[in-house]
């Protein structure tokens, strides 16, 4: 299974969030279920793999993130 998500900027250009269901070390005594999960912009690509149990952590850090952002851009909303 996988998911994807696209941002498509103004400009142009897009950037693609990909996560996918991996094992790591498959076919070994250390084998673990993980995300692997790919940020895609134009030529570049970055890869990391989240263990199952840091899955959480990521989505809450991302949450809260975005609730500090919103909170900022309704104080002094300005470009990056």
């Amino acid at each position: 299974m996988a998911y994807r998500f696209t941002i498509n900027n103004r400009g142009g250009d897009s950037a693609t969030l990909t996560a996918e269901a991996v094992i790591l070390r498959a076919g070994s005594d250390r084998a673990e279920p993980a995300v692997a999960v790919r940020i895609s912009g134009g030529a570049q690509s970055r890869l990391i793999y989240v263990p199952l149990d840091r899955v959480e952590e990521l989505v809450t850090g991302i949450r809260d993130t975005a609730r500090h952002a919103a909170a900022e851009f309704r104080q002094d909303p300005r470009s990056v």
